[in-house]
C-alpha cells in the first residue's frame, strides 16, 4: 500500500508540473474519456482519461477496477469436481505522457507514449477431492502479487465525427518488478510437503535471476508460501481502446 500512496504522489505531482510549464494551444477536444475491453479478459474493468496539455502532447491517468470472477472454464482451466474455486482480479493504476507526430491539432494520430504502472492481483483456489487410495484431501491457494512497471508504448488515434476516439496501441514493451505472495494450505503434512518439493524442483529449474528472489518456507506443517521479491519480468503491450472526446 505504501509503493502504491509514494507512487500515486509522485505521479500526480510530476503530470501537474509538466502541465504548467506547458501553455495550451486552441483545441476543439482537449479531453477524452475511455474503455479498454483488452483487460476484461485479465479481470478487471479499465478506463482512461487523457488530457491536452497544448497540440501534440497529453498526459494521460488510467485505473483498472478489479472484477473478481471464477476462471472456471477460461483459459484451460476445466471444469471438474476437484476443483470447487477459482478465482482472480487485477487493478492498476497507470501515467502516462504522450507525444504526437504530425500537424494535427486534435487528439489523434501517430503517438509514442512512456508511462509507470502500479497493479495489484488477488486471487483463490480451493481443491477437494479423494486420491489414488481413495484418502480424501482438501487445499487453498491464495495469491497476493502487486508489480511496478516502466513501459512504452506506440499506436495511432482516430476521432470519428471529431467526437468518437479509437486509440490502436500496436507496439509497445513493458518491464516490471513483481513482488508479493502465494500460499498454499493443505489439511495433510504430507501434501504441503510434497507440494513444497515440488516447488523447490521448479524454481531450482528457473534463472539464477529469478531464482534467487523467490523464497519457498513452510511456517506450519500444513501451509507452504512462496515469497517474490522483485523478480523481473517482461511484457509485451497491444490493444485497442474507444472513447469520446469533449
Amino acid at each position: 500500500m505504501k509503493k502504491l500512496l509514494v507512487f500515486v504522489v509522485l505521479s500526480g505531482w510530476a503530470l501537474l508540473g509538466l502541465a504548467q510549464d506547458q501553455k495550451s494551444s486552441t483545441l476543439e477536444r482537449k479531453n477524452v474519456v475511455k474503455f479498454l475491453p483488452i483487460n476484461l479478459p485479465f479481470q478487471s474493468i479499465s478506463f482512461e482519461y487523457e488530457r491536452m496539455i497544448n497540440a501534440k502532447n497529453s498526459f494521460t491517468l488510467g485505473v483498472g477496477l478489479p472484477n473478481q470472477k471464477s476462471l472456471i472454464g477460461k483459459y484451460g482451466i476445466k471444469d471438474d469436481k476437484k476443483l470447487k474455486t477459482a478465482e482472480l482480479g487485477t487493478m492498476h493504476i497507470r501515467v502516462a505522457y504522450r507525444h504526437y507526430f504530425g500537424k494535427r491539432m486534435l487528439p489523434k494520430g501517430l503517438y509514442i507514449e512512456p508511462y509507470l504502472k502500479y497493479q495489484d492481483i488477488k486471487g483463490k483456489a480451493s481443491i477437494e477431492g479423494k486420491d489414488g487410495q481413495n484418502v480424501p484431501y482438501k487445499g487453498d491457494i491464495n495469491v497476493k502479487l502487486n508489480t511496478m512497471n516502466l513501459g512504452f508504448q506506440s499506436g495511432a488515434q482516430f476521432l470519428i465525427a471529431k467526437r468518437v476516439s479509437l486509440d490502436f496501441y500496436f507496439s509497445g514493451l513493458e518491464v516490471g518488478l513483481l513482488s508479493g505472495n502465494v500460499t498454499a494450505t493443505s489439511d495433510q503434512i504430507a501434501d504441503a510437503d510434497n507440494i513444497k518439493a515440488n516447488i523447490d524442483d521448479a524454481i531450482a529449474d528457473l534463472p539464477s535471476f529469478i531464482g534467487d528472489k523467490l523464497t519457498v518456507t513452510q511456517p506450519s506443517g500444513t501451509k507452504v508460501n512462496i515469497k517474490a521479491s522483485s523478480v523481473p519480468y517482461p511484457w509485451l503491450r497491444c490493444g485497442i481502446s474507444i472513447g469520446i472526446a469533449f
